[in-house]
């Protein structure tokens, strides 16, 4: 692995372990063994190696969570959310999971005091609860979910239930706050879907076991 490499790699653990404002430069070069000139030859600062390792995590949401769930075609809509929400269920009792979400956990740190990470979150996760949204439209339109269905507003407290989810398992480092709440979400949601596509008033599991680390 070159040194920009491990540079993100061990910069994306550490803000994730000890959070942002936690994690100084020289953490940084300390566990991934490169030197100060090879920081600052790649990056400008560690804000900008904070863009960087926020950036990654973003790709690997959208290739490893939303790719397979609510951008899987192959699926009805009611499915690809049921998907989405067992692959968070896998990541939040994962190892990882304990750490809590790090999306969450920066936009707790860092919302108040740096703004250029506060927009770039609040895009994130405005960004993810569309995707919800459109999932849910497109069901109504398939016959998945009930026509009086608030997408909006089901798909906005969808998210902040998961994020609260991952709150409560950092906080209590129980996995089975994952599986209740989850659940709960599941019975809630089941409560829109249409008895006539076939998967009744709760979503089915569905094995998770392609997660790659972030």
């Amino acid at each position: 692995m070159d040194s920009r490499k491990k540079l993100i790699s061990t910069a994306s653990r550490l803000f994730h372990e000890r959070g942002y404002n936690n994690t100084g430069v020289q953490d940084i070069l300390e566990a991934s063994s490169v030197f100060r000139n090879n920081f600052y030859y790649h990056f400008k600062s560690k804000e900008d190696l904070g863009f960087e390792v926020l950036g990654r995590r973003m790709r690997w949401w959208y290739e490893y969570v939303l790719a397979p769930s609510l951008d899987n075609r192959d699926l009805r809509p009611s499915e690809r959310v049921d998907v989405l929400l067992d692959r968070l269920l896998s990541i939040g009792c994962s190892k990882e999971g304990e750490l809590g979400c790090p999306f969450g956990n920066l936009a707790q740190e860092m919302s108040c005091i740096h703004e250029p990470f506060r927009k770039a979150l609040s895009d994130f996760f405005r960004n993810s609860s569309k995707r919800l949204e459109q999932c849910f439209e497109e069901g109504k339109e398939t016959g998945d979910f009930k026509k009086d269905m608030c997408s909006v507003e089901v798909a906005e407290f969808a998210i902040a239930a998961i994020q609260g989810t991952f709150l409560l398992r950092k906080t209590h480092r129980d996995p089975q706050v994952m599986h209740r709440s989850i659940g709960v979400l599941k019975q809630m949601l089941g409560m829109w879907i249409e008895k006539t596509c076939g998967k009744g008033k709760k979503f089915s599991a569905y094995p998770v076991s392609d997660l790659k680390s972030q």
